[in-house]
């Protein structure tokens, strides 16, 4: 089994989330020093997870939000790529539905080279807030994104300029430099949020990541990732599959609660930012397509599907607790954390935990603390998971 931490450059000021009432996060409310402080913290936290012997570093975009104030990730990144010489750097996402895929597809090459060829990747959609953000129609969401991958792809592999005219991207000359290391591209992961993604993963050759869902929810989609992608003729590694969550591990069950009933602190920003059908400002409303965006809500999934088609709404009841986002997917001491890990694999298949450890209502001590409690405790008790899968798929080719 292989791990990643989720490195999120959380705005480090815990009073500031238990304020926190909406998604997007009045500007008002910055703290230069607190930022500044943020980011150091962040990247000392990227190395120390390397020398607890994780597999993989990752950032994420997202806007207007101090719990991953990260817009272009891309930056993050490449700082990571310095502090670190092992890690893979995850770069997931970009959200691709809303920036420009050439510019996406050179910060890639670029991020490629900074780090040796360290890169791995996952395009995203992005969340219903994302599209308030860069005023992108969510309608047109998932065959923009399509296309940007597509063409993304091209741009990392074409050897010769081209040209592009596509239904949402027309470029008279695309040839990028600098190149990638990795060839013919570094490992790419495709969105695991939903049947639909996952065939399109499938059609295209990529592994998949998950995040947030309860494993229920998980073992359908890994399920349906591992029959299409048979039908494919293609098999699954376990680290095929990508699930990200969040953790806290402490040295006894009543902390460890403790640190838990703390880590999101007030948190409605989370329901808002996540669950908000375009969580847009009431004095700011626009219309897309003549449709008003509707106001926030943060009622919990019923289906699998994306936020950004509208669904999951409640499907997941009938399994182990509700939507994950806004709920732990760890948490105990590092034995009962074992055991937790254990049985999510077990039941899901999943190889690959790409986990946070950095809750808005959590000082940097008792984040420290639980990052490396897994790395010394946890992680090595199991890394063994999925290798007898691994050897059988090793076999049979």
């Amino acid at each position: 089994m292989k791990f990643s931490f989720l490195c999120s450059q959380i705005y480090g000021d815990t009073e500031h989330f238990r304020n926190e009432a909406s998604w997007p996060s009045p500007p008002a409310g910055y703290r230069a020093a607190i930022g500044e402080r943020s980011t150091d913290f962040a990247l000392d936290q990227a190395a120390l997870a390397e020398e607890l012997g994780f597999d993989m570093v990752s950032v994420s975009e997202h806007h207007y939000w101090p719990n991953v104030p990260s817009p272009n990730c891309a930056v993050l990144a490449a700082a990571i790529s310095q502090r670190t010489s092992r890690v893979r750097i995850g770069w997931m996402g970009p959200l691709v539905s809303i920036n420009n895929p050439l510019r996406v597809a050179e910060e890639a090459a670029m991020l490629d080279q900074l780090s040796h060829g360290r890169l791995e990747m996952l395009f995203l959609r992005g969340t219903p807030n994302e599209f308030v953000s860069y005023n992108i129609n969510p309608a047109e969401s998932r065959a923009r994104t399509h296309e940007a991958i597509a063409l993304i792809t091209k741009a990392l592999t074409e050897p010769q300029p081209f040209g592009w005219q596509g239904r949402y991207y027309q470029f008279p000359t695309i040839s990028i430099w600098p190149g990638v290391t990795q060839k013919p591209l570094p490992p790419i992961f495709g969105s695991g949020q939903s049947h639909e993604s996952i065939q399109y993963a499938v059609d295209n050759g990529h592994k998949i990541g998950l995040s947030f869902y309860p494993p229920n929810l998980v073992a359908k989609l890994t399920e349906s990732y591992r029959e299409r992608s048979a039908a494919a003729g293609r098999s699954v590694d376990p680290t095929d599959i990508l699930y990200r969550g969040h953790a806290v591990v402490a040295e006894t069950e009543e902390r460890a609660r403790e640190l838990e009933a703390r880590y999101y602190s007030g948190g409605a920003g989370l329901a808002a930012a996540f669950a908000g059908r375009a969580a847009a400002v009431a004095s700011h409303m626009k219309l897309i397509d003549g449709a008003s965006i509707g106001p926030a809500t943060d009622r919990a999934p019923t289906e699998v599907g994306t936020d950004a088609d509208g669904k999951n709404r409640d499907a997941d009841k009938k399994g182990k607790g509700g939507f994950a986002l806004g709920r732990l997917t760890f948490v105990g001491t590092p034995e009962s954390v074992v055991q937790q890990i254990t049985d999510f694999h077990s039941q899901t298949g999943v190889g690959y935990l790409d986990l946070g450890f950095s809750g808005g209502g959590l000082t940097e001590q008792e984040r420290t603390s639980s990052l490396t409690l897994f790395g010394r405790d946890v992680l090595p008790y199991v890394r063994h998971l999925g290798a007898s899968t691994d050897k059988a798929l090793t076999d049979a080719r």
